[in-house]
């Protein structure tokens, strides 16, 4: 299995913006920094790792937090649909597949999450970790395919998402798997949740401290 970590740059002003109120620009920074790596450990420990990272000009700064063995490639430009069927369709073309696509707003991610889209992967074309804002903290399918991306452009970081993905994957006559609901780490109120909850990683607490 192959797993490709979606990695933003940790920059600041651009990393974690919604943030910045609480931990400024240089805190959302770090707290960015935790998470790509956290999220490239995972994809290293869960299969065979690839990191899409953005922009362009990144590719140095997200290597110094991707584990050794680790692929790195450039996302294209466009909204995210795009971007996600791009890195999924560059690895499928290299790689046997199934192939697992992750963001890095999911702190949580846990063996539990690899074994589950691995089984899922033997019986369905495709499975998807749901977030409880209403897109998806993770994506796997078999082999790549259009209908995966297939809704309206507009629709993209909406509450949207999950519901339009699934119409799309079910028209296409796709099969289906289901991962267990997840929290993502995105507003301040994710952040109070996450450091009143003890199983949050110590890494990731301590990013998020002020």
């Amino acid at each position: 299995m192959a797993v490709v970590v979606m990695a933003d740059a940790p920059r600041p002003g651009t990393a974690k913006r919604r943030l910045e109120p609480l931990l400024g620009g240089q805190g959302c920074a770090r707290l960015q920094r935790a998470l790509v790596a956290r999220a490239a450990r995972w994809a290293a420990a869960s299969g065979d790792p690839y990191i899409a990272y953005a922009p362009a000009d990144a590719r140095e700064e997200v290597a110094a937090l991707a584990p050794a063995g680790a692929r790195l490639f450039a996302q294209v430009e466009g909204h995210r649909g795009e971007r996600l069927a791009a890195a999924l369709a560059h690895v499928c073309a290299e790689h046997a597949g199934p192939v697992v696509l992750v963001g890095t707003d999911q702190p949580r991610l846990s063996a539990r999450h690899a074994w589950g889209a691995r089984d899922d992967l033997r019986e369905v074309d495709v499975t998807l970790g749901p977030a409880n804002a209403g897109g998806y903290y993770l994506l796997g399918a078999r082999r790549y395919d259009p209908a995966l991306f297939a809704i309206d452009a507009a629709a993209w970081g909406g509450p949207d998402v999950m519901t339009l993905t699934l119409r799309a994957v079910f028209d296409a006559g796709l099969s289906v798997g289901w991962l267990r609901s997840e929290r993502e780490l995105d507003g301040p109120g994710d952040v109070a949740a996450l450091l009143a909850d003890p199983c949050t990683p110590a890494d990731i607490r301590e990013a998020l401290a002020p």
